[in-house]
């Protein structure tokens, strides 16, 4: 900005004049595809959730944190971006080749810390806590938190997931495949607990992994909410591969919380809270008597 001036920023980083329907319709697709991006984070909420003293709280960390805090660095990003243009001659989206240009040791070096930050930090979020709560999980009494986070740590090395950065059809496809996965668990997340957990959780079987717990399901899995995943996921999956529904694979998450949550709805239409308490109830004074 110093360097360049204010004439030598452009918001349009495109050098292919668009209509009006076609800037809308790639503004849309963008949306859905930074939905599908956040869609981890956005189904392990629990996890930082629980770390929040109250909903007040939760609720202004994730006003500064996503809506204000996004929109402010992608407009850094744009200004950055757009100013390599007039600056070098041409359009740099890469950060590190962008600092390494500069010929400032200063600016290098605190273009290098602040990658090295912002790495950290979004990993942190993305990649290290849900994932070491989830192998915690899986078996509490053998892996920590700490150690769930080593496994995830060392998987995603094996994963070798700089090289999806070599394509940006390979990133895409990523991010609808990730979709097509998650959208189906979010809509089935919500259609449980608003349509026919009504709202109401029992904590204490929560923490009942045996037979007489009222989320033991059928041996510790809701066959129901399984039964609605998989064709869910499979259909998403396939659209994301077929060339012929391109234009749809990006909204992947949104097609998969409608098929989802409207299977699920539609097979637990008979578990609602009411009708699944009196059973419940009955269950336990037969087991008493």
């Amino acid at each position: 900005m110093y360097t360049n001036g204010f004439d030598g920023i452009a918001f349009t980083l495109t050098s292919k004049a668009l209509s009006t329907s076609e800037q809308t319709w790639q503004m849309i697709t963008a949306t859905a595809l930074v939905v599908s991006y956040f869609s981890g984070p956005l189904l392990n909420f629990g996890d930082f959730s629980r770390y929040g003293k109250s909903m007040q709280h939760i609720r202004r960390g994730n006003r500064w944190g996503l809506p204000f805090n996004f929109l402010l660095f992608s407009v850094v990003t744009v200004v950055i971006v757009s100013g390599t243009r007039s600056l070098f001659g041409k359009m740099i989206t890469d950060p590190i080749e962008t600092v390494s240009l500069v010929g400032n040791d200063l600016a290098v070096a605190i273009g290098l810390l602040t990658m090295i930050t912002a790495t950290i930090g979004i990993n942190i979020v993305a990649n290290f806590v849900s994932p070491a709560f989830d192998f915690s999980n899986c078996a509490p009494q053998k892996i920590t938190f700490r150690v769930g986070g080593m496994i995830a740590a060392v998987g995603s090395v094996l994963l070798t997931p700089w090289n999806l950065f070599q394509s940006p059809e390979l990133i895409h496809y990523t991010l609808d495949v990730l979709g097509a996965f998650i959208g189906p668990l979010f809509g089935i997340l919500l259609v449980d607990f608003y349509l026919i957990k009504r709202g109401k959780v029992v904590v204490d079987d929560l923490f009942n992994a045996t037979p007489a717990g009222r989320y033991w399901y059928r041996g510790g899995f809701n066959p129901k909410a399984i039964a609605a995943l998989l064709p869910s996921v499979a259909i998403g999956v396939l659209i994301g591969f077929v060339p012929a529904m391109h234009e749809i694979a990006s909204f992947s998450w949104f097609i998969g919380v409608a098929l989802g949550g409207g299977s699920y709805r539609w097979l637990a239409r008979e578990d609602r809270e009411e009708a699944a308490t009196a059973r419940y109830m009955a269950q336990v004074a037969v087991q008493k008597e």
